[in-house]
């Protein structure tokens, strides 16, 4: 396919509120996104890019969109647009694609790349670092680099770059910020949706008004470590002084609540065209306006709607929608009878992953591109109101926004048609306290409700009710037949939990399970075959042990191995105590500092103290007090609130330091840095 430029504009007035204020500097964007490679095709930079141009454009941006470059028209495209630039503006440059690393530096791949030894691949890439500096040349003030670019590369017919992802790298221009999709030597995933995990969470979190640009970022890896299980972790690499904001607090762009009420069936359209509309305003994409006419044509909105497409079709060319038909089967192949006939734009969207009824694989909660699944599942529901699928996946988008009160209205509603996924998510909402105050009683009501339909998600929430004692008597006896009856039909998380009650055996007032700890293994390892990396963890734990009888090293390892490269931060923790205590396995402390270091990043406190020790002790590392001191420090302020021992111990090991208070004010100071950075 040939490449597509697009230039789309800036500086369209609009006589509504909601677009976006002009920004005080000048703003220029280039986005990139490569699919349609001739070694194969990738699903989702065409979507990324087009999501991302998007909301650059309705955040001040002049926006320039390439898609399915090659080498010349790749090359073109960058120096034209540095041409372009103007001395103290804003610079962003986005790619999504195929990329390659050599000796720490960063090869994006055009489309027509041809596959070969790393040498020849890497000779007809496009150096990251060569746009950074030539766009920086052009006295750019403050540069934006992001790059969707870390998935696996198969062009490598050597191993010398293979899977590996791309490096870290840093500017010596400008103010720069440079955002990757993943760790630097690893590998980001496409995920299950229209967007990639990355990207989606990313225009999501762009889109939200007032957001200084590092908390954009931590607010990124965050939902990408926690919703792909710990297997992608983005960073960035910033040398930034100044604040920045994409869409400014006062720009309008914070979400409409619209009151849904007790909403009945014959009010679903008049609701979301409200909720569409609002998620529109500050559109700079004709299709958005003619899709709202389409759907609502009776509208006293449709004579701005029409106003507004023209207008912005006359002021330049267009960005194109999200490409859908990848996910779904082509309407001329659509068997009336088949599931293709029932898949809308909203399941792609924004499925609900743990919903039982899905009818596609879902989009983890925090990796939704929310704009654009509120926009599908508008439509979907203007076409069919009645459908509890479609109002529960509203209901969750709007949950998302922290729309509480809307979100509740369609989870009641689909619920009111005995869709369990929805009041499974209304007890969550009473659980959580989440627009509300705190009401296990009205959770356990919901939660009944989708058990007696046979949710195994509310089975295993109404076991931990009873075991934790929320609105009832703690009761074990009543969880385990609660956990067992989810366990019977294959909940992971109802198995895991089963094994640990047979693996601790009763407690001291004779409740829980006998201890049995082959039947422990048996549960855990079916929950482990159904993906529980919990329950691998546990596996590896056990076997290690001598709980079932002499330890089994080589199993043992495995799991944990396994466990802890699905991204279990417990795994890798418990892995790298293994190694460092060296009691069943032999000592290796510099293996163990990268699995703790590991453990560490996806968020477990512990892993930093144990890291601080190494450096205390000087084992597998150089010993360093300073080092010790800034772990400690990191531990301390990642600490899980609900284990208050584990902020205790930071602060013990810290003080018994005794820096100097010269060391302890840099250590202090290089921590706060890196939670600027990177938050908890």
């Amino acid at each position: 396919m040939r490449a597509l430029i697009c230039l789309i504009w800036t500086g369209v007035f609009l006589a509504h509120a909601a677009l976006a204020q002009e920004p005080s500097e000048p703003r220029h964007a280039l986005v990139v996104g490569n699919a349609d490679y001739a070694i194969g095709n990738l699903r989702n930079p065409l979507n990324d890019a087009r999501s991302m141009a998007a909301v650059l454009l309705e955040t001040g941006f002049k926006v320039t969109v390439v898609e399915n470059a090659g080498n010349e028209v790749f090359e073109q495209a960058v120096e034209q647009f540095a041409a372009g630039l103007t001395e103290g503006s804003v610079a962003l440059f986005y790619y999504a694609g195929h990329a390659v690393q050599r000796d720490g530096r960063n090869y994006l791949l055009p489309v027509d790349t041809k596959a070969g030894k790393a040498d020849a691949v890497i000779a007809q890439g496009i150096n990251t670092s060569d746009i950074i500096d030539r766009i920086h040349a052009r006295g750019v003030d403050f540069g934006i680099f992001i790059l969707d670019a870390c998935r696996d590369n198969p062009f490598v017919t050597d191993d010398s770059e293979r899977g590996r992802g791309l490096a870290s790298m840093e500017s010596e221009g400008g103010e720069t910020l440079i955002g990757f999709a993943t760790q630097a030597g690893e590998v980001a995933f496409d995920g299950t949706g229209a967007n990639s995990p990355y990207t989606g969470a990313l225009v999501t979190e762009m889109d939200k008004p007032g957001r200084d640009i590092l908390d954009v970022f931590r607010a990124v890896r965050r939902s990408v470590r926690i919703w792909t299980n710990g297997q992608q972790r983005p960073f960035i690499s910033a040398s930034i002084e100044r604040s920045f904001v994409f869409r400014p607090a006062s720009s309008g762009a914070a979400p409409v609540q619209v009151d849904a009420g007790e909403l009945t069936v014959d009010r679903v359209r008049p609701v979301v065209e409200q909720i569409w509309w609002a998620a529109i305003e500050g559109s700079r994409l004709p299709e958005d306006f003619r899709a709202f006419v389409n759907r609502f044509p009776e509208s006293a909105r449709v004579a701005d709607a029409r106003g507004l497409a023209l207008t912005l079709e006359q002021e330049g060319a267009q960005v194109r929608g999200l490409d859908l038909v990848q996910f779904s089967v082509p309407e001329d192949q659509r068997d009336p009878n088949g599931l293709s006939v029932v898949i809308t734009d909203c399941d792609i969207l924004g499925g609900d992953p743990d919903d039982p009824r899905r009818i596609t694989d879902g989009v983890p909660w925090g990796l939704v591109n929310v704009k654009r699944a509120l926009i599908a599942c508008a439509a979907a529901l203007a076409d069919d109101p009645a459908n509890p699928r479609l109002q529960h996946q509203m209901g969750r988008l709007l949950d998302i926004q922290g729309r509480y009160d809307e979100a509740e209205s369609f989870y009641k509603l689909a619920g009111g048609a005995d869709y369990s996924a929805a009041l499974v998510n209304l007890g969550f909402l009473s659980v959580t306290a989440r627009g509300r105050e705190r009401d296990y009683a009205t959770a356990m009501k919901f939660y009944r409700r989708a058990a007696d339909l046979g949710n195994l998600r509310a089975r295993t929430n109404i076991g931990e009710m009873f075991e934790r004692g929320w609105s009832v008597t703690p009761n074990l006896d009543e969880a385990v037949l609660w956990y067992r009856l989810a366990a019977r039909n294959g909940w992971p998380n109802a198995l895991d939990t089963l094994g640990n009650l047979y693996r601790k055996g009763r407690d001291d007032q004779g409740r829980g399970l006998d201890r049995n700890p082959a039947e422990a293994i048996r549960l855990y390892r079916i929950a482990a075959e159904l993906d529980s990396t919990n329950a691998m963890n546990n596996l590896g734990q056990i076997y290690l042990s001598d709980e079932a009888g002499p330890p089994q090293v080589e199993e043992g390892l495995r799991w944990l191995t396994l466990a802890s490269e699905r991204g279990n931060r417990f795994a890798a923790y418990n892995l790298g105590r293994h190694y460092r205590d060296g009691k069943i396995i032999k000592a290796d402390p510099a293996l163990a500092l990268l699995l703790f270091e590991r453990a560490a990043d996806l968020g477990f406190a512990p892993a930093r103290i144990a890291m601080g020790d190494l450096y205390r002790t000087g084992q597998g590392v150089k010993r360093d007090a300073g080092e010790a001191a800034f772990q400690y420090l990191l531990a301390e302020a990642t600490a899980d609130d609900k284990r208050p021992e584990q902020k205790e111990e930071a602060t013990e090991k810290l003080a018994a330091l005794k820096l100097p208070d010269a060391d302890l004010a840099a250590a202090r100071a290089r921590a706060e840095e890196w939670l600027r950075l990177n938050g908890g």
